[in-house]
């Protein structure tokens, strides 16, 4: 019994934040207001431009995309959830069917692109549920052109306490990356860490450069 209550709970939480699935996860991933708030910063402080060419890892419903997009650049999307590509094929249709976006399914920690082709690369609120961080942040820097900027929005352990108190089987789930091992990933990458945002909130920023040599 404990077993089976316990795959439950694992299925529950992937459709609706870890692997986003079904008419469940579909629909949180159209409107994710509680994700809003981290991507208007992260596109505050890595704006983008018609110039760039950008990938967002774990990129749901394509909400973020859609921002981007609208300022002129180029992007592709990358996600773990077969849903999640679908909705974001759909959701932005158009800048497919332009040549503008390409989305696929994928792992954050094997992506399917060649070295330096982004002029910057998000992970916003996913990189907590990824099962190999460091690897993930040194494909990410792979992917990086010279330059280039990542950016992850993620959950600290400054608020662990209330994201458990207010999503108890999802927060069990997740990590709570302090900005140390941010940076320590980032620089073993071959990153530079650029800036810390709101390090104690739920959607804290860490922004990191990939030097012009690298």
């Amino acid at each position: 019994m404990v077993t089976r209550s316990r795959t439950a709970v694992d299925r529950l939480v992937d459709a609706v934040a870890r692997r986003p699935n079904g008419s469940i996860g579909r629909a949180l991933y159209r409107r994710p207001v509680g994700h809003m708030p981290g991507f208007r910063k992260a596109l505050a402080v890595v704006p983008v431009t018609a110039t760039d060419r950008i990938l967002d890892v774990g990129c749901g419903g394509g909400v973020f995309l859609e921002m981007a997009l609208a300022r002129g650049c180029r992007a592709a999307g990358l996600d773990h959830s077969p849903d999640m590509v679908a909705e974001t094929w759909k959701r932005n249709a158009r800048a497919v069917a332009d040549g503008r976006l390409e989305v696929v399914q994928g792992d954050a920690a094997a992506l399917p692109y060649p070295d330096s082709l982004f002029s910057a690369v998000f992970c916003l609120h996913a990189f907590f549920f990824f099962p190999h961080p460091a690897e993930a942040i040194a494909e990410m820097a792979r992917v990086l052109a010279p330059g280039g900027r990542m950016a992850i929005v993620t959950a600290p352990p400054a608020s662990s306490r209330w994201v458990h108190r207010m999503f108890g089987p999802l927060a069990r789930r997740m990590r709570f990356d302090a900005p140390e091992n941010l940076t320590r990933w980032s620089q073993d990458g071959g990153l530079r860490p650029d800036a810390v945002h709101d390090p104690t909130e739920t959607g804290m920023l860490f922004v990191a450069r990939k030097p012009e040599g690298g």
